[in-house]
Order: structure tokens, then C-alpha cells, then sequence
């Protein structure tokens, strides 16, 4: 049996992010996944690397949101680097906007708070909007938020699992955990399809399906599958430059013309079947948005499961379970999320401290 330092559960983009974190400092890692790496919410996601979205007064979210997004610059070139797999990873800034007055004082409390933060925000009129983006509707006006960025994250997760692989970590694929289990001689019991795997640390990281693994000892992690509807459009041509938001949806522009339309949020368990109700209402928000897409290729649909926590918050960190940690519960932010939590794991793996203060977000306040 092959022995490893630590065991991760779940391939995904947290997975993943962590393995290689860890496989830089030497660690032999393992990541035992019943799918292909990135297959769930890592895949179904559109890319945005939004920390205004989480934006409310005092949300403890926020700060670790902007510490990981200035990481996501490095990682890119240096997955780019050593791999050849651009992530695509750009700075170009978003756009809210808001159709009325009255959905503009519903902005600014998040507005002025970010603004409170340090963060440049700026108010764009109806033809400052019109003058960034000339195909958008008319709306009422609109804020510019440099600090939100983008990545293709199923570009990403490729460099991730190649940049993994080339130094040296093990995926272990279709691999089904069921259960997780301490075996007294300083190590943990993975189990899985019937097989036995063991390490002295194992890190949690199967997002939506957390909940059905079972861990001796403990109850089942707060987590949930939080369904969202995403579709693609090709166009000929691009008909934007920059992330548009609003209250109806998001439209994410990619390179080749191909623009990303979500989301919606969906209580219905794990059923992963694209339903015609929520893609015609995203289809017919971002015409509406912008109807320079009345016109495109409608290239690719899909539905895809957040892993939400019963307090809206990840739970990342160390259990009652010595050597057994968590990275769950990322919700809407798991792309954004990756690499401050490869941070925060790969410090209490290996030096048993973590870098950032991360009191709200430790699976302890559930216990």
C-alpha cells in the first residue's frame, strides 16, 4: 500500500490548490476523488473573482476574499510558467449596475463600506456606461469596481492538476470516500470502493458531498448542494469587455467571443439537471442586459452544485479529530477562495499556525 503524508479528499479547486501547495514543500500527497479532478463546482463555476460581492458591513469574508485574490496574480504566471496552461487570468475590473434610484440606494451601504476599506470605486453615469460598454442597455447608471477580476477557471484547474502532477502528487480517481475513521496508531483510515488508504493528516475538501462521508466520531458537516444554472453564448464577435452584475444576472465575457450568463440558486438537493425555467429567465436577463446577444450561439448549458454551510460561511481548519482538518463550505466563492485556503491548510498541516486570523470560518463553531 502506498503511504502518503497527507490524504485530501476531493479534487476539486480547493483540492487541488492545496496539494500543490503542500507538493512545493515537500510533502507526498494523495488526493483520492470519485470523479475527474474539477468536475463538480470547480467546473460548473463562471470565473469571477468578486470579493465586492461578499461585501456587507464587518463580514468576516471579506478581508480573507481580498488576501486571496491579490495571490491570484503569482499563482497564474507561475502556473502559466510551468505548465504552458494559460489560466487566463485578467484585471479588466466589473460593472454593477442598477436600473432605478431606488436600486441605488440599495448599493451604497456596500458601496460606502467598501469605500470605508480602502477600496476605489466609481460612479459611472448612464452615458459612462454606455461609453465603456456600447452594447449594454440603457440603465440608470452603474459603479466600476477595479478589485474584481476574472479566471477561466476550467483553465485553471487543468494547470492545477498538471502543475500537481509534475511535482509529484498522486490522484487517486474514481475513488468513491465513504468513510473516515482514526485507526489508533497515529493515523487516519480513508476508505473507499472498498479500499483502505491512510495518512497522518487528511484534509476534507469534497465540497457538496461532505456530508455523506462518515467520519467516526463527528456528525455530519453543515453542508448542502446549492444549485445554479449557467449557459454560454458565442458570438462572433465580443461584445464586452469588462464583467457585467446585476440583479438579474452576470455576464462574464471570455476570449473567442464567448460570454458566461449566471446564475441562479436553487434549493434542490443533488439534482444536477439543466431545467428550461431558470436558463430562459438567465437567457432572457442578459439580453435584456445586453442586446447585442440576441444574436449568439447559445454553445453550452449546464447546472452545478454549490457547497453551502448552514451559516453562509466556509468551515476550514482543524476538527476534534487530531490530524483531520476541513476546507468546506465555500459556496459561491470557491474559485476566489482557493488559494488563501491552501494557505490557511498548508500552515496548520505543517507548522500547526495559520498565516491569517480565521476565528469566524473554524468548523469549531459548530461543535
Amino acid at each position: 500500500m502506498a503511504s502518503y503524508d497527507v490524504l485530501i479528499v476531493g479534487g476539486g479547486i480547493i483540492g487541488c490548490t492545496l496539494a500543490r501547495s503542500l507538493a512545493r514543500e515537500g510533502v507526498k500527497v494523495g488526493v483520492i476523488e470519485r470523479g475527474a479532478p474539477g468536475g463538480e463546482a470547480s467546473s460548473a463555476a463562471a470565473g469571477m473573482l468578486s470579493p465586492s460581492a461578499e461585501a456587507e458591513k464587518n463580514s468576516p469574508l471579506f478581508p480573507l476574499c481580498r488576501a486571496s485574490l491579490e495571490l491570484y496574480g503569482p499563482l497564474a504566471a507561475d502556473l502559466y510558467s510551468e505548465t504552458g496552461i494559460d489560466p487566463q487570468y485578467r484585471t479588466e475590473g466589473a460593472l454593477l449596475l442598477y436600473a432605478n434610484e431606488n436600486d441605488r440606494q440599495a448599493l451604497l451601504p456596500s458601496i460606502d463600506w467598501q469605500r470605508s476599506q480602502g477600496l476605489t470605486i466609481q460612479e459611472l453615469s448612464q452615458s459612462e456606461l454606455r461609453s465603456r460598454e456600447p452594447q449594454l442597455n440603457a440603465f440608470g447608471g452603474g459603479f466600476f469596481l477595479p478589485g474584481d477580476h476574472k479566471i477561466d477557471n476550467r483553465a485553471l484547474m487543468q494547470a492545477l492538476v498538471q502543475s500537481c502532477r509534475q511535482r509529484g502528487v498522486t490522484f487517486l480517481l474514481g475513488k468513491n470516500v465513504t468513510e473516515i475513521k482514526p485507526n489508533g496508531k497515529a493515523e487516519i483510515r480513508v476508505i473507499a470502493n472498498g479500499e483502505i488508504f491512510s495518512a497522518p493528516q487528511v484534509v476534507n475538501t469534497s465540497g457538496a458531498w461532505a456530508a455523506q462521508i462518515s467520519v467516526a466520531g463527528l456528525p455530519p458537516p453543515p453542508i448542502r448542494p446549492v444549485k445554479g444554472h449557467i449557459l454560454v453564448l458565442e458570438n462572433s464577435e465580443e461584445p464586452l469587455r469588462h464583467v457585467i452584475r446585476s440583479h438579474r444576472c452576470y455576464l462574464v465575457p471570455r476570449r473567442g467571443g464567448k460570454v458566461i450568463v449566471g446564475s441562479t440558486m436553487e434549493e434542490a438537493g443533488f439534482d444536477k439537471s439543466p431545467r428550461a425555467g431558470p436558463l430562459t429567465r438567465l437567457l432572457v436577463a442578459a439580453q435584456e442586459t445586453c442586446p447585442a446577444l440576441a444574436g449568439s450561439v447559445v454553445s453550452d448549458l449546464w447546472a452545478g452544485l454549490r457547497p453551502a454551510s448552514s451559516d453562509g460561511l466556509p468551515l476550514v481548519g482543524p476538527t476534534e479529530i487530531k490530524g483531520y482538518f476541513l476546507g468546506l463550505g465555500h459556496f459561491r466563492n470557491g474559485i476566489l477562495l482557493a488559494p488563501v485556503t491552501a494557505e490557511i491548510l498548508a500552515g496548520l498541516l505543517l507548522r500547526g499556525e495559520s498565516p491569517y486570523p480565521i476565528s469566524p470560518i473554524l468548523p469549531s463553531r459548530f461543535s
